[in-house]
This record gives C-alpha cells, sequence and structure tokens, in this order.
C-alpha cells in the first residue's frame, strides 16, 4: 500500500529537515444553549421552518412585484423601434405620438412608484426577529465540543459521519461541504489535526451541490481556502506522529514555511497524491498505534466483557402488590449491588411524566413503584427529576450528584437508538436505557462512606431521545430477593 506518508513529506525535504529540527528541540453567559437538549433542538428546528416560511412569503410577493413588471415590460412592443427608420416611423403616427405622450405622462410615474415601494415588510420584520433568536457563537462552539466528544467517545470517523452512516447504521442525512469545513476548523483550532485532516478531506471530495455557484455567491465558497488547510493539517499530523519528540508549536512552524515557500501547483499535487489513496487506506494509516480507548469509552461503545454468571428473577417480596403483580428484575452487578427492574413505568405514566417535565409534578403511582422496587416507603412528595437528553448532550463530569445516600434510582423514559448508556468504568458495567425500566444501585459501603467504584457516567446520546428519572434517597434499601436462573430474561448490554 502506498504510504501517504511519503506524499505528505516531499513538500519538506528541500525547505527544513526533521533532523535540524530536533537538533535545535528545547524541548455562554447565561443565554439558552440550544443545542444542550432535545428541546431546544426543537426550539431551533421550529425557528428554522418559521424562517423558510417566511423566505417563501416574502419570495412569493417578489415573484409577484416582478411578475407585474414584466407585464409592464411586455405591455410596451420595442421590437419595432430598434432602428431609427422605425423610430421615425412610430412617432410619425399621431395615435402612437398620443399614447406615447400619455404613458410617459401618467403611466411612467406610477410604474415608477410601484418599483421604489419595498414588498413584504412584514415578513421582513418577522425575519429579523427570528435571526435575533439565533443561535450565538457561544451555542455553536458547544455544538462543535460535544460533536468533538462523540467522535472520540465513539470512535468515529469523518468518512462515515459525512455520509450519514454512524456505527454502521445508514441515516438519512448528507453532511454540506460548510458542515464539514466547520467540523474541520474546530478540530484544527483544538490541534486534532487528525480529525480535522478527515473532515477537510470529505470537503474536497463533497460533490457539487444544487445551486452551488448561487450559494456560494451569498455564503463565501467554503473550498477557498481547503486545499491549504488539508496540506496543513496532514503535514503537522504526519510528522508529530513520524517524530514524538517534535512539539505542536513546531511542527506548525516547519508546516507555516514549507506551505508559504511552496506554489500552488506543488500543494495540489501533495493533495491529489492523498486523494488518490482510498478512504479506507487513509483511515487504515492514520489511525495506526493510536492511543487506546478508556474504560469510559469501551463502555459507552458496549464493548465490556459480557456476564454469564449473573441471574434474573421475579420480585415478589416487597409489598402486598408485587405479590399480585410481580416485578421482573436483573441482577448486573452482585457487589457492588446494582440491579435493574422491567416495565416498572408504563406507557400513560411515561406520557404524563413528560407532559409535567417543566413543572416537576411526577405522578403518585411512581411513588408507588418506588417504594414497590426499594422496599422503601416514600412520603408522597415531588423529589424526583425529570430531565431529557438528546444527541450532543450529557454531563461530562457524571449525570449524579454524591452525597451520603445509601441508593440511587435512575428510571428510563424511552429506549434510545444508538448510544445513551450508564456507565460504571471502574466495575466494567454498561448499562442502555430500556424505556420503562430503573436502575438501582447502592452508592456507599454499609458504613455509610462513599463507595469510589459507584462513580457512573452518562454516555452521549447518538441516536434518539433519552428521557431519565433520578431520585436519590438516604433511606433506600433493598433486600436481596431470591433469584432463580429458570426466570431469566433478555438484556442487551
Amino acid at each position: 500500500m502506498k504510504s501517504c506518508w511519503c506524499s505528505l513529506m516531499f513538500i519538506l525535504l528541500w525547505r527544513q529537515s526533521i533532523a535540524d529540527t530536533e537538533k535545535n528541540n528545547k524541548y455562554n453567559d447565561n443565554s439558552v444553549i440550544y443545542s444542550s437538549s432535545i428541546t431546544g433542538l426543537l426550539e431551533l428546528l421550529e425557528m428554522e421552518q418559521n424562517f423558510m416560511e417566511n423566505i417563501k412569503a416574502y419570495t412569493n410577493k417578489m415573484a409577484e412585484k416582478v411578475k407585474n413588471l414584466q407585464a409592464y415590460i411586455d405591455s410596451i412592443d420595442f421590437e419595432v423601434k430598434q432602428s431609427l427608420e422605425d423610430r421615425e416611423k412610430y412617432v410619425g403616427n399621431p395615435l402612437n405620438a398620443f399614447s406615447l405622450l400619455r404613458r410617459t405622462h401618467q403611466d411612467l410615474p406610477k410604474w415608477h412608484n410601484y418599483s421604489q415601494q419595498i414588498v413584504g415588510m412584514e415578513e421582513l420584520y418577522v425575519l429579523e426577529e427570528i435571526v435575533s433568536k439565533a443561535p450565538d457563537k457561544k451555542d455553536m462552539e458547544y455544538s462543535l465540543r460535544e460533536m468533538h466528544r462523540l467522535e472520540k467517545i465513539y470512535d468515529l470517523e469523518a468518512t462515515d459521519l459525512a455520509r450519514g452512516r454512524v456505527r454502521n447504521i445508514e441515516h438519512d442525512i448528507k453532511l454540506t461541504v460548510r458542515d464539514c469545513v466547520a467540523l474541520g476548523e474546530h478540530k484544527l483550532k483544538e490541534d486534532d489535526f487528525h480529525r480535522a485532516s478527515m473532515w477537510f478531506r470529505m470537503a474536497i471530495k463533497h460533490d457539487p451541490e444544487e445551486n452551488a455557484e448561487i450559494i456560494s455567491h451569498i455564503l463565501g465558497d467554503p473550498k477557498d481556502r481547503l486545499f491549504m488547510q488539508y496540506a496543513n493539517s496532514m503535514i503537522i499530523f504526519g510528522m508529530i506522529k513520524s517524530n514524538p519528540l517534535l512539539t505542536v508549536a513546531e511542527a506548525k512552524e516547519i508546516s507555516y514555511e514549507a506551505l508559504n515557500k511552496s506554489t500552488l501547483e506543488e500543494v495540489k499535487y501533495l493533495i491529489n497524491e492523498l486523494l488518490s489513496q482510498t478512504d479506507e487506506e487513509i483511515v487504515w494509516e492514520m489511525n495506526a498505534n493510536k492511543t487506546a480507548p478508556t474504560e469510559y469509552e469501551l463502555g459507552c461503545r458496549g464493548r465490556f466483557p459480557s456476564r454469564n454468571n449473573l441471574v434474573c428473577s421475579y420480585n415478589f417480596n416487597n409489598s402486598e402488590f408485587l405479590r399480585i403483580a410481580p416485578l421482573k428484575q436483573e441482577v448486573i452487578n452482585l457487589d457492588p449491588y446494582i440491579v435493574l427492574f422491567h416495565k416498572v413505568i408504563d406507557n400513560d405514566e411515561i406520557a404524563k411524566l413528560k407532559q409535567n417535565a417543566k413543572i416537576n409534578h411526577p405522578e403518585k403511582p411512581i411513588f408507588r413503584h418506588i417504594a414497590d422496587m426499594t422496599g422503601n416507603s416514600y412520603q408522597l412528595k415531588y423529589d424526583l427529576e425529570v430531565s431529557n437528553h438528546g444527541p450532543e448532550s450529557y454531563n461530562k463530569g457524571g449525570l449524579f450528584v454524591k452525597s451520603n445516600r445509601t441508593g440511587t434510582l435512575l428510571c428510563f423514559l424511552d429506549n434510545v437508538e444508538q448510544g445513551g448508556a450508564t456507565v460504571f468504568p471502574k466495575l466494567q458495567v454498561s448499562v442502555f436505557p430500556q424505556k420503562g425500566s430503573c436502575l438501582f444501585w447502592y452508592d456507599t459501603f454499609d458504613n455509610g462512606s462513599p463507595d469510589p467504584r459507584m462513580e457512573p457516567l452518562e454516555c452521549p446520546v447518538l441516536q434518539g431521545n433519552k428521557w431519565v428519572i433520578t431520585n436519590h434517597s438516604s433511606q433506600i434499601t433493598v433486600d436481596r430477593f431470591v433469584r432463580s436462573p429458570n426466570n431469566c430474561f433478555s438484556l442487551r448490554l
């Protein structure tokens, strides 16, 4: 296989060698973040739709004005008056002379006034109001950072994402050239030259979009700097990978000097060499000897070793109600104890919880279920928290608040198509959301001191909408129920 590093280095050989460098080595304010929740993203979608509706209404009024002006043009036959002889013949006719004078006296000023009228003022005011609420720079930066985390946590490649493929699942979306450039520029700014170069590569390879010339005239052509950006990121990445002792600052300086002294033809030759390789070849070469994933990343990807020695059962014991309608439970981990209760909350209760999420007012049956599961008699007070998490949304430091509590309960109100697991990295345990199920674990030792192994982290959602209920109680106790392997049911972990 032809190595991309050979083609990367040719542009540098006659400028400055790596050996020379080694020798000299000195060794949001409070504004809303739309992308932080599904609710915010829905508001943003509604904003865009409203903008488009008003653009269409404005365009229709503009089209009507153009149509009217075209009618005026068509009403005046200029074709027969091109030559001087034709024009003299035209005005020599008294009827034409009168009509000409009347038109220029009466009609022409009115057409002029009509042409000066600004149509669609109402729509323009609405558009201005919508634009004033559009995401700001801080929101954009937040979204770029979360996209970067998604790529890193799930080991996603730009070659797949740009085409709408997420972890081998095809989605009906294809990122635009400007999407790819924005992601590449952010990663270049963050010194992630590997991912930056791949996004620039996908932008260069992007098929021409419809009406590209018109759109680029308004928005600017994103391909103006693409070749230099791709070459720069690939050169820096190649140098650092080839020579780990080289600092980022030194690699940047070498790349800048090399590209600054190179002709456009030389840069294009480099780019063509890189593009001659398939995406699979370039991905394989760039990922060689990359850093191993963390336990958290492995958990989010569902790559913890499977557990075959745990059992499932029905809980009949905690209350009189459970004797009639036992709860399905699955022990996820024995020591420390983690258990998943299945089909705890039905669809009607879930709908009410989502509806009341903003006023934080769960229904009484939820407390009955919690008491049934945990064996604890909760007072009927509204101490549950309902929240939702969408793509690019998760708590980097962990979803759960630590304190001197003996147990924590987490209920899932939705299935999640991709991602969204709750991970205990130190135990190598991952639990993916299942609608209506509740996860319970002890987060302290018997003496009440915090158990460092019970520090869950929430994985970002790749596709779907994750609604959860969380509760922390200082009084929760859970019996170790009798478990029978004959009553097992499946849970994909």
